[in-house]
């Protein structure tokens, strides 16, 4: 399960690559890998009955991960695409906001399944 919930979080870098496009058919497959493997993140997360203490030390450290790596980054691709495009496109700043949402929700969905996940934890090993 660890390693369903770690593709999950590598599908949220693949997610980021649309920003440096400028229309949304050039960035289809994308869209199709990332939120493949960010779903198999989220079900892996819903389906975990006793996690192991990797597991829940990676889902502790995963909303730190988004905020010290995915946004910077994103904030970067975004750079690149306006002096690529000589100027932000469009669809790159449209995107570029519908991302951060995706990776609030994502931190949400995994802060919360942690506490759920840390208190059967707790009262297994109690």
């Amino acid at each position: 399960m660890l390693a369903f919930i770690m593709i999950g979080s590598f599908g949220l870098a693949t997610l980021a690559l649309p920003i440096l496009e400028n229309s949304f058919s050039d960035s289809l497959a994308f869209f199709t890998l990332g939120g493949l493997e960010v779903l198999i993140g989220l079900i892996a997360m819903g389906l975990m009955r006793s996690p192991s203490t990797n597991a829940l030390s990676f889902m502790k450290f995963l909303p730190y991960h988004v905020l010290l790596i995915h946004i910077p980054a994103s904030l970067l691709l975004l750079w690149i695409s306006s002096v690529r495009h000589d100027g932000i496109p469009a669809f790159a700043l449209d995107y570029f906001f519908v991302y951060w949402m995706f990776l609030l929700v994502y931190v949400v969905i995994n802060t919360s399944m942690y506490r759920v996940h840390q208190r059967r934890f707790e009262k297994v090993h109690d």
